[in-house]
Formats: C-alpha cells, sequence, structure tokens
C-alpha cells in the first residue's frame, strides 16, 4: 500500500486546484489547496507537508517568490511547478528557484502520477541515504574508539610488560656469566632456551609499541644520519646468526663496501632487515639461500634499489598484494604453520616509506620472494627532503623559529679548510651530540663540515655555536692550530618567509 503524502496545491484558479486535487486524491494522497503564494506560506506554517505543486503567474505572490520562501523555510520540501505551454521561462529557471521538477498544462493523470511518483521515489532515495550516512557515521564513530581503546590497550600492556621482561633478562644473564656459582650443562642449556625466547618476546613487544605509535596517528619518528650500508646490514646478520646457523641457510651479503652513504635512521633500518631477514628464515628450507644486494639506483639517482631474496616457499599470486596489510597472516611455513603476528612486514613498509622510499614485493610460488626497497641516498637534495622541508613546513604551522648551524675546522697557519682524523672525527661528533637536544639532527659531512638542523631562534643559535666553539677547542677534541668556526641561518629573523629560507639554505650548502 502507499504510504499517503500531504501535498499542498497552489493555483489562482479554481478549476486548476480542483483538478489537481482530484487527480492526488485518486492517486491515494491527502492534498489541501490555496488560491495564491501568500495564503500557501500561512498553511505551510501551521501544518506539514511533504510536496508542494504550485503555478506560477499567481496575484499577491508568484510561483517564484513563493519556491523561494518556502525553500529558505522548509529545505525538505519538495516541489513541483505548474508552467503554462509555450512560456518564456525554462525549466532552469523554475530549479534555480528552488523547484524539484515541473509539469507542463495541460496535463492528464498519468502525468500527474509519473511527476509525484518520480519525486516520492527521489525523496525516499535522499531520505535512506541520509539515515544510512547517520548509521555509518555513528558506527564509523565506534568503530574509532572501539580502535583507540584497542591501542591504548596495546600501547598500556606492552610498557608494563617491558621493565619485568628487562629483570627477567638480567638476571638470566647473570646466571649464565657465573655470577650465582657453576651451572651445570643441562641448566645453561635450559637457561640459554629461555633467555632466547625473552630476546623473542622483548622483540615482539618493541613490534606491538611500533603498531601502537602509527595506529594513533603519531607515527614512527625517524632520526636521519648519514650511514654505510652495509655497517647496518652486519649489524643485522649478526643478530639473527644463531638462527641462520640453526636452520642452516647460507646469508649472502653481496653489498658493495663502496656503496654511497645512505641518510636514513640507523637502528629503524636494521629492523628492517631484520624483519626481511626473519621472514626469509621462516619460508626457507634448510640449506636454502638468503640475499641482499643492491639493483643499482633509481631514475633521478637519488635512491638506492635494495632487494633481499630468499629460496624459500615464495608467497602465492593471492596473497602477495596483501603481505604489508597489517595482521595479514596468509603465508605458512612448510609445516603449515602460520607464524608471526603479521605486523613485521607492515612495519617494514611503515618504516621505508617514513624515508619517502617505496617497498614491493616479487615472487612466484616455489621459487623463493625477493622484497625491493629503495632508501635515499645521503646528498643536498634529500636533506631536503627528509630534513630541511619537513622541519621549515612544522616551523611554520606551529609559528616556532628553526636554524641551521654549520660548524667547520680550519688550519690556523694555512688559513685553509682541514679534515679531521677519523679519531678525532668521531670525538667530535660525541661532543656535538652530548651538547644538543634530542630532537635536533646531527648531519656530518666529509670529516670536515658538520650541520645542526634544530628548533632554535638566531639568539638561540648562535649561543650554541659559541658552546660548541668553545667545547671542541678547549676540551681537546681537535688538533692544536685547529681553528673552530660557525655560521648560523635562521627562519623567520634572516628569511621572513619559508620560500626565502629554503633558498637561502640552498646556498649555504652549495658553499660545500
Amino acid at each position: 500500500m502507499v504510504e499517503k503524502e500531504r501535498i499542498l496545491v497552489v493555483d489562482d484558479e479554481e478549476s486548476i486546484r480542483e483538478m489537481v486535487s482530484k487527480i492526488v486524491t485518486h492517486i491515494g494522497h491527502e492534498v489541501v489547496t490555496a488560491r495564491n503564494g501568500k495564503e500557501a506560506l500561512e498553511i505551510l506554517r501551521n501544518k506539514p507537508f511533504s510536496i508542494l505543486i504550485t503555478d506560477i503567474k499567481m496575484p499577491e505572490m508568484d510561483g517564484f517568490e513563493l519556491m523561494k520562501a518556502s525553500r529558505a523555510e522548509f529545505p525538505d520540501l519538495y516541489i513541483i511547478c505548474m508552467t503554462a505551454h509555450g512560456a518564456s521561462y525554462t525549466y532552469t529557471d523554475v530549479v534555480t528557484f528552488g523547484a524539484t521538477d515541473y509539469i507542463t498544462k495541460p496535463f492528464t493523470i498519468d502525468e500527474v502520477r509519473a511527476k509525484l511518483n518520480r519525486v516520492i521515489r527521489e525523496r525516499n532515495l535522499i531520505s535512506d541515504l541520509t539515515q544510512k550516512s547517520v548509521e555509518l557515521e555513528a558506527a564509523n564513530a565506534e568503530l574509532k574508539r572501539l580502535d583507540q581503546l584497542k591501542s591504548s590497550f596495546i600501547s598500556s600492556v606492552s610498557h608494563e610488560l617491558r621493565t619485568p621482561l628487562t629483570v627477567i633478562k638480567e638476571f638470566i644473564s647473570l646466571m649464565l656469566e657465573g655470577y650465582v656459582g657453576t651451572l651445570t650443562e643441562d641448566q645453561k642449556e635450559y637457561l640459554g632456551i629461555a633467555n632466547k625466547n625473552i630476546v623473542r618476546l622483548t622483540n615482539l613487544i618493541e613490534t606491538l609499541l611500533d603498531f601502537s605509535r602509527i595506529e594513533s596517528g603519531k607515527g614512527l619518528k625517524l632520526k636521519f644520519e648519514p650511514t654505510p650500508l652495509i655497517e647496518v646490514i652486519e649489524d643485522a646478520s649478526m643478530t639473527l646468526s644463531q638462527q641462520l646457523g640453526e636452520k642452516g641457510i647460507i646469508f649472502e651479503n653481496r653489498f658493495d663496501p663502496e656503496t654511497p652513504l645512505v641518510l636514513i635512521d640507523r637502528n629503524r633500518l636494521v629492523e628492517v632487515f631484520i624483519n626481511l631477514i626473519s621472514n626469509g628464515i621462516k619460508f626457507t628450507p634448510p640449506g636454502g639461500k638468503i640475499i641482499i644486494d643492491s639493483r643499482g639506483l633509481t631514475e633521478g639517482r637519488d635512491y638506492l634499489k635494495v632487494v633481499v631474496a630468499d629460496t624459500g616457499i615464495g608467497i602465492s599470486t593471492e596473497d602477495l598484494p596483501k603481505i604489508f596489510d597489517r595482521f595479514f597472516q596468509g603465508q605458512k611455513t612448510q609445516a603449515g604453520i602460520v607464524m608471526g603476528t603479521g605486523l613485521g612486514l607492515a612495519i617494514t613498509k611503515e618504516i621505508i616509506e617514513g624515508h619517502q622510499g617505496s617497498i614491493h614485493a616479487e615472487s612466484k610460488p616455489g621459487s623463493g620472494a625477493s622484497f625491493v626497497f629503495t632508501l635515499p641516498l645521503f646528498g643536498v637534495n634529500t636533506l631536503y627532503k627528509l630534513l630541511l622541508n619537513p622541519m621549515v613546513e612544522e616551523a611554520e604551522k606551529d609559528k616556532m623559529s628553526s636554524s641551521i648551524i654549520r660548524v667547520e675546522f680550519w688550519d690556523q697557519r694555512t688559513k685553509r679548510e682541514m679534515a679531521l682524523s677519523h679519531e678525532s672525527w668521531e670525538g667530535v661528533i660525541y661532543a656535538i651530540q652530548k651538547m644538543v637536544r634530542s630532537v635536533d639532527t646531527i648531519i656530518p659531512f666529509q670529516s670536515n663540515m658538520i650541520y645542526i638542523f634544530c628548533f632554535n631562534d638566531k639568539t638561540m643559535a648562535k649561543e650554541i655555536g659559541e658552546r660548541v666553539q668553545a667545547k671542541l677547542t678547549q676540551g681537546g677534541y681537535v688538533p692544536k692550530g685547529t681553528e673552530v668556526q660557525f655560521k648560523t641561518y635562521s627562519y623567520p629573523k634572516d628569511a621572513p618567509t619559508k620560500e626565502d629560507f629554503i633558498k637561502g639554505c640552498r646556498l649555504l650548502l652549495k658553499e660545500d
């Protein structure tokens, strides 16, 4: 049964009002009539109506004025405009004044029925969509609330677990080192197994904390520094050497020691390689291989392509697009066991993308898997992309100051720039790290220049430069006869706009 609509019919001609009323009543709807716009507005203000059918040419208040006033007061009202055949106004004219549709006189009962049905269907559809939208928003808000509760729970539980685990780990280490007396071989074996599992549990907690930070929208905080990638790979492989040995998997690091430095968060990249190598260990049979190699540079020659490949069981075609999804556990070992939390590869992707790189997987079932990702080479362009541009944007957004401090070394006798020995260079970097805040970034250049990127104004940047100058000279960190000089460049003191500061920084870096 059709639900009755309350319809107001407005026309100055009584015959038209009666005819339309009969048609509307015949269709099965309730109808009220008015002789002009003013009368219609009074009726609309006293009783609710869903549809208004109005003529255009009427005395006192015509149809255009009525539609405009009705639309302003009753935005949910649907309006059908009756127009005379051959009238000078168009469909666009009546719609502009608020009409939903129009019908041309003279009309038949079928035409009126068709127009009403179309308008009612449209109204019901929009009403349903609006209701569904409200329900979806409510459901989405509830999901966000539950998601926040989940993230808070993971974060708090992970933090609570770290302290007792650290204590247990330290006591087991003391026992293994003989501080509580001599252990039998069986005792050493059992404590070794316990210690290994504590390490696994600690790594799991760190993964959950990373996930919690990502889920809360805080993202992963990265600390960039120029680093030889081969050292990062060696750190990761050493961490996993026991697992590789136990499973009899051959590990090959084919990276050239002369590969240019990359600008990375060293600890996070160790985590990336540990995740990818661990993934290879899980799905590679004994006697297989895990290989890390380079695929050269990207087209812009500012990113290095890295591949971590294994000779394992591979990834199925249907799983390949989903392996970086959080909690995805599609892969199984040869024994048919699903291993891990499904977070390792998701966090790996977050870390790589935090370096503004990309990562993807290549595989054919039974032919092993390869993870190919890009890392930024150390250079002026990547300094801008990863450090300088984000720093200035943050300073502008939060109305803060930002500065670059350049520290360089000169031979007092020859009045020329000089490079420090490896030992002095390491000491200088260590000393400066102790003098700046953890949020500041130190970037060393070729043993003769150091940049400090910080959120400080011109005055504070100068004070830092003076302290560094005094500390390195008076503390014996540089050879005798070495003059420590510094130069500062600050936003907005030296450059009033972000664009001016960026341009000035490029000139500063070009002086190198």
